[in-house]
């Protein structure tokens, strides 16, 4: 802990004094409602605009700055389109700087997703015709630019991608946007008095002390009774988060990144690490108030002890604090858990080759080697490989255009019920993938792989990859 100044000290006790004389119940009043990025849905042919700007917003209520985000908002909106269709995005960089975006999760070549091959310049525009071929799944798209990744992407360039297909569509989950199929953007921040973001570009991680949903603190939103499905990014440059209910009540995990898990899985609590998506059902047919939180369950007193805790604790872990109304319907008090799913299958796949991938995080290098535009991982148009991973310390990682389903944990094979295809995962310890390599990319359109610590990333703790 941070030694404090005299001035500092009595500051922070008569801020502490002054919060210890409120109601509990004037702290929920304070709450927002979430803000739901608007739904972009592709039916029909109909072209998707994606235009990267810098706008006012108010992140800290009454206090507007600059940042950045889409189509004159912060953050993005939603794309909603199935399986079968052709998406036809149009992009354009509005801003002063280059930027390179990626459509992480979406299975399709080197040349259509973009990536750090597709740099835009300032006013240039870019209009890929992406074909969505694969099961329903949740991805989400940011900045890739090299050595710029988490500057660009903790402003505000970050939006999710919702894919369906026809077994989904046609299930009995939750799936009316924003009224009980949740899209939830976690990222983690730091603001100055002024209410603007901070930011050390030099550093290994970032690691904020406020919790931002969809660009809001501890937001709320009222939800009819019944079940209700979430769908989460993590957003954060290098924060994973445990997430929970505050009443302990059951999370439903049904799926990962880029698919379900062959059957719904029970859980107290579930790590989410950066850049992984996560979809669960939360049971509201009973009970009051409900909600969504990272790490322990606090108390009122922490509200006021936290302003002496560590730069890195979040002063306000509430993800978000689900309001139920109405009564439940028969209907609502059931809903699928079994899925259908080929994750399972791969783990007898035929492997065709064997590597090993050492993250060092203090250095930032993977195998004892920084980033090299030269240095070029190649693998065959649809093979599948074995990864190997482990870290100096636990990290996230991600592969782009390509997916993995996870076979052991520290040597430990996974349950069948818990595999489900994979773009992104904790590292913490001994980390075996099956990887699977069904789409092209090149030498001048390449995917990358490594550190989904954007922070790591731009230090050189990724590799290209060149699949023919």
């Amino acid at each position: 802990m941070p030694a404090l100044s005299r001035r500092q000290f009595f500051k922070k006790s008569f801020i502490a004094t002054a919060l210890s004389t409120l109601p509990l119940s004037l702290w929920a009043a304070t709450r927002q409602p979430l803000f739901i990025p608007p739904l972009m849905e592709t039916r029909r042919g109909r072209p998707i605009f994606l235009t990267m700007q810098a706008v006012d917003h108010a992140l800290e209520s009454g206090k507007n700055v600059e940042v950045w985000g889409f189509n004159g908002q912060y953050l993005g909106p939603t794309v909603k389109i199935r399986q079968g269709d052709f998406a036809k995005v149009n992009y354009r960089n509005n801003l002063s700087q280059a930027v390179a975006l990626n459509i992480q999760g979406i299975q399709a070549s080197g040349e259509l997703l973009g990536g750090v091959g597709r740099v835009l310049q300032p006013k240039e525009t870019w209009s890929p015709i992406i074909p969505v071929t694969q099961s329903a799944a949740t991805c989400w798209y940011h900045s890739v630019t090299l050595a710029n990744s988490a500057y660009q992407t903790y402003r505000g360039l970050v939006g999710m991608w919702i894919i369906e297909d026809n077994e989904s569509r046609q299930s009995p989950l939750p799936q009316k946007y924003g009224v009980n199929d949740i899209p939830l953007i976690l990222q983690d921040m730091r603001l100055n008095s002024n209410g603007l973001q901070l930011f050390q570009q030099n550093d290994h991680s970032f690691l904020g002390n406020r919790l931002f949903v969809n660009g809001q603190e501890a937001p709320y939103l009222t939800v009819p009774r019944g079940w209700v499905r979430l769908r989460l990014v993590n957003a954060s440059l290098s924060r994973s988060y445990e997430l929970r209910c505050d009443d302990e009540r059951d999370l439903h995990l049904i799926a990962q990144d880029q698919g379900f898990l062959p059957q719904a899985k029970q859980l107290k609590s579930i790590l989410l690490a950066p850049s992984e998506r996560i979809e669960i059902l939360i049971d509201l047919n009973e009970g009051d108030n409900v909600s969504l939180i990272a790490g322990e369950k606090r108390h009122f007193m922490h509200k006021f002890t936290a302003l002496f805790a560590s730069d890195d604790e979040l002063i306000e872990n509430t993800v978000l604090e689900l309001r139920p109304e109405g009564l439940a319907s028969v209907f609502s008090q059931q809903t699928v858990t079994q899925f259908n799913t080929d994750a399972v299958t791969h783990l007898s796949a035929q492997i065709v080759q064997e590597r090993h991938f050492h993250f060092d995080v203090t250095t930032g290098t993977i195998n004892d080697k920084h980033f090299d535009p030269r240095r070029v991982t190649t693998a065959k148009l649809g093979s599948t490989e074995r990864w190997i991973l482990t870290a100096t310390q636990p990290m996230g990682f991600r592969i782009q255009g390509a997916k993995f389903v996870l076979e052991k944990l520290d040597d430990k094979p996974l349950e069948l019920n818990e595999i489900a295809w994979k773009d992104s995962i904790w590292i913490a310890g001994k980390v075996q993938l099956l990887v699977k390599f069904d789409n092209v990319s090149s030498n001048n359109h390449p995917f990358i792989f490594g550190s989904s610590n954007l922070m790591l990333a731009d230090k050189g703790c990724i590799r290209l990859l060149v699949v023919q």
